[in-house]
């Protein structure tokens, strides 16, 4: 009993200090998996048994995937998308709000959502100051496409990745089960901010004038790179739907793409290693310390009883995993959310007939909540941290909230009818 009280409140000193913005969430989180190693709390949390806790398949996937972005970044590829965006929109506002959304969202669905976002958001920065309208306009709806369009696949979303390993569902089912409510929760959310924000129709494109005469092949910098790193970037791809049939790891696709992607661009793992987000995986590794912890002191199955005792209906646990994962995502992050699910899923698999449908309740309920707040998701943080430092002004929480919120409770929606007609199939 003392023991799980200890790892409670190491736990919840964990998330004190995260949410409240105490220290850098990485070293608040890798610390106190150290922590309940020194305490002893569980016998298992040694470092001689690290593989046995440590989900290396998520952090192979990450790392080369990192890689792989990370070089593709210097070709100027995402500069140049930009650019052509607002070219093929002729400086209709409104094209360029959904033509951005779209291609936001097309691409976190299969790179890194920061990523995406950092560099499309000087673009539109300028295109925000050029047409005097708030940045908040764009990108916060920039955000939410980017979150969404994570949700569609395996590898869109670092707490997809977790559940994409944990389940062992195959990278094509989870395309296709997936994908659907991201492509209407997507389309609902255009909608809404342009609703939302109808002044973009009044906006004259004569402002974007400079944009306009712009060309977009000038901002790639390399097109032999961009031509091997495309080829290499499609045949990772590839072979994530196919990796079952191959009997090879989904890590194993990620980082061989990204030795390559090193070989052919000629450059070393120190030219690349400011483009990994070394404190993602650093996190990664102190949440699995931690979510090992609370299983060994059997809080987890306490839990599990829990929501179990509480209802044993089959649609009843599916929107209990999916609104409560969904709640708590909004306000202490996707990834460490789906970090502790996955072993709640684990127990609750069995329980009742198509019980792998837990699997995707989890993965819309963190992917959806982590639109609620800033600190729902590490792209919420980035683009509010350039808005704030290019604008020289604070966004306030409320006012994030109040949108995030709302694209939050429409995804989960969404996603409880989604379930439900799962479920009758």
């Amino acid at each position: 009993m003392i023991l799980k009280l200890l790892t409670l409140f190491i736990f919840f000193l964990t998330y004190y200090l995260i949410i409240f913005g105490k220290g850098n969430k990485a070293v608040i989180a890798f610390s106190m998996g150290l922590l309940v190693s020194l305490l002893k709390v569980s016998e298992d949390l040694r470092v001689a048994n690290v593989s046995e806790y440590i989900d290396f398949n998520t952090l192979g996937i990450l790392f080369g995937m990192m890689v792989i972005v990370g070089i593709l970044k210097t070709t100027g590829l995402f500069q140049g998308i930009a650019i052509y965006i607002v070219k093929k929109s002729q400086g209709n506002v409104v094209l360029i709000f959904i033509f951005t959304m779209l291609a936001v969202a097309i691409l976190s669905s299969v790179l890194d959502n920061v990523t995406t976002l950092i560099l499309f958001s000087p673009v539109i920065i300028y295109i925000c100051q050029e047409i005097e309208i708030k940045p908040e306009t764009f990108l916060f709806p920039m955000i939410f496409a980017a979150n969404i369009g994570g949700t569609a696949t395996m590898i869109g979303d670092p707490p997809n990745i977790l559940i994409g390993s944990a389940s062992g569902v195959s990278f094509l089912e989870f395309l296709i089960v997936m994908s659907i409510p991201s492509i209407i929760a997507l389309i609902i959310t255009i909608y809404y901010f342009l609703y939302k924000h109808r002044e973009l129709k009044n906006v004259k494109k004569e402002k974007l004038e400079q944009l306009l005469q712009a060309d977009p092949s000038k901002a790639i910098v390399d097109f032999g790179l961009l031509r091997k790193g495309l080829i290499i970037f499609s045949l990772v791809i590839i072979g994530f739907f196919i990796h079952e049939y191959l009997d090879y790891e989904a890590a194993l696709i990620a980082l061989t793409g990204g030795a390559v992607m090193l070989m052919i661009s000629k450059k070393d793992f120190d030219e690349i290693s400011h483009d990994i987000e070394w404190d993602t995986l650093f996190f990664f590794v102190g949440l699995f310390a931690l979510v090992k912890a609370l299983e060994d002191v059997h809080v987890i199955e306490d839990v599990t009883n829990l929501i179990y005792n509480f209802t044993s209906h089959p649609y009843a646990l599916l929107l209990i995993i999916l609104w409560v994962s969904g709640i708590l995502a909004a306000f202490m992050g996707a990834v460490p959310v789906a970090t502790i699910f996955i072993p709640i899923v684990e127990r609750l698999l069995g329980s009742f007939p198509n019980s792998e449908l837990l699997w995707w309740a989890l993965a819309l309920g963190a992917s959806f909540g982590g639109n609620g707040t800033i600190s729902g998701a590490a792209s919420n943080m980035v683009i509010v941290g350039m808005i704030e430092s290019n604008f020289n002004r604070k966004v306030d929480f409320i006012t994030f909230m109040k949108k995030g919120l709302m694209i939050t409770v429409i995804g989960l929606i969404l996603s409880s009818l989604y379930l439900y007609i799962l479920m009758k199939v």
